[in-house]
């Protein structure tokens, strides 16, 4: 299986990220927020940004089986 290294591609730095959750975590002033998007040309890869910091956000980009794998280790209370 061939690695491509994403990161810094056009690709992931263009893709419009959608905010998918909200609300304050200390400060109720403050929003806190994921956004994400799939790539169109790659199904399985999903970006994450931060939405408060808009086209600045660094992102980061995960399989879906290594979100699967988080979500499970969140849900066990591992993380």
């Amino acid at each position: 299986m061939e690695i491509v290294d994403l990161y810094g591609s056009d690709e992931v730095a263009n893709v419009p990220l959608q905010k998918i959750c909200g609300g304050g975590i200390h400060n109720l002033n403050m929003e806190s927020c994921v956004a994400a998007a799939v790539l169109p040309d790659r199904p399985n890869a999903v970006v994450l940004g931060d939405s408060k910091l808009g086209a600045d956000s660094p992102r980061l980009i995960f399989e879906r089986h290594e979100l699967d794998a988080f979500v499970a280790d969140y849900g066990a209370g591992k993380i």
